[in-house]
């Protein structure tokens, strides 16, 4: 049978403000065009801050029999489209990880895994729902903790079709070491569909419910 491996499906919070206002992206994850599982994602927002909370449940079988279970939870805390804080854990076949880093004096510092804090003026991660992302060199992996330098290339106007709508989309591509994604954004700012080539070659659809 073949092993699967699904490295970088790539992607503490100090107190919990009020938030006013509740955004969902809800999709369903499939992989070489058979549906595997979903990935959510919930933005609340405030005055000043935004919490972000994602979670997603993969399954793989083969005849009926499961080979590959994937779980990423993460809570993430936004202050002015920059990350402030970050709890994230994951569950990748066999292998565990966790993601643990806050904000402080101009720096950013990651507890877990156990690094240097780095530099950054507004640190983000790969949030795919924030279209601000686009403009970034270098973006900080939920799933490893490593702040990786990033590629992204606009790839033009493209008509995708969404819940049964054809709708008028523009397209990026992000690439860095063994992450190959496509994105795709309505009117340039919400985020619709997603693509990835995985480093084993497997093809991730992300369709928006």
């Amino acid at each position: 049978m073949k092993n699967y491996s699904f490295k970088k499906f790539s992607l503490v919070l100090l107190f919990f403000p009020i938030f006013c206002f509740a955004k969902d992206w809800n999709f369903d994850v499939l992989m070489d065009g058979k549906l595997i599982g979903e990935h959510t994602f919930q933005l609340k927002e405030d005055e000043k801050f935004q919490q972000l909370t994602s979670n997603a449940n993969f399954k793989v079988t083969v005849l009926s029999i499961p080979v590959y279970k994937y779980k990423h939870t993460s809570q993430e805390l936004w202050n002015k489209n920059c990350l402030h804080s970050i709890n994230a854990s994951t569950q990748d076949g066999g292998d565990a990880y966790k993601v643990l880093g806050k904000f402080e004096v101009n720096m950013f510092k990651l507890i877990e895994p156990a690094k240097e804090a780095f530099s950054a003026e507004c640190p983000m991660t790969f949030s795919y729902w924030n279209p601000m992302m686009l403009k970034q060199s270098k973006l900080l992996n939920a799933q490893m903790g490593d702040y990786a330098e990033v590629q992204i290339k606009s790839l033009g106007k493209e008509i995708i079709k969404i819940k049964n709508e054809n709708i008028e989309t523009d397209s990026y591509r992000i690439t860095a070491p063994k992450i190959n994604i496509q994105i795709w954004y309505k009117d340039n700012k919400e985020w619709v569909k997603l693509e990835s080539i995985t480093p084993d070659d497997h093809h991730i659809s992300y369709i928006l419910k």
